[in-house]
């Protein structure tokens, strides 16, 4: 895996390799998972970062019964950097936590101020 700050490099040493082909179904969250509400779900993903690099980068904004967890990004990071830290830390949380997370980056607004005079408007499901 190639670590575009050299300090993820040899970070966490994960337990289990995970091995999923187009062949095999997605993994369904534990009961667990499903039964904590959203609130408790944050707080265990929190205590589970707060001593990591990750915290650094993220603030968990929602987690769903699904698997779905939402980050805010609080570094500003290149497009290739933010993708590797996001899949790290998908991978970091389904060895920890459930095999079913998946990780998403909050969703932002267009911010191209020249679209924005033209009159053409984007609208987002917030």
């Amino acid at each position: 895996m190639i670590y575009p700050i050299p300090i993820f490099k040899g970070l966490f040493k994960l337990k289990k390799k995970i091995l999923f082909t187009p062949f095999n179904d997605s993994p369904s969250p534990s009961s667990e998972w499903i039964n904590l509400s959203n609130e408790k779900r944050i707080i265990i993903i929190n205590k589970l970062i707060e001593k990591t690099i990750y915290v650094n980068f993220f603030q968990v904004i929602n987690s769903e019964p699904d698997g779905q967890v939402i980050v805010r990004l609080i570094k500003k990071m290149s497009a290739s950097e933010r993708g590797t830290i996001l899949l790290d830390f998908e991978e970091f949380l389904k060895n920890k936590i459930d095999l079913a997370i998946n990780v998403w980056a909050e969703s932002l607004g267009d911010k191209n101020s020249l679209r924005n005079l033209r009159g053409i408007e984007i609208k987002h499901d917030r």
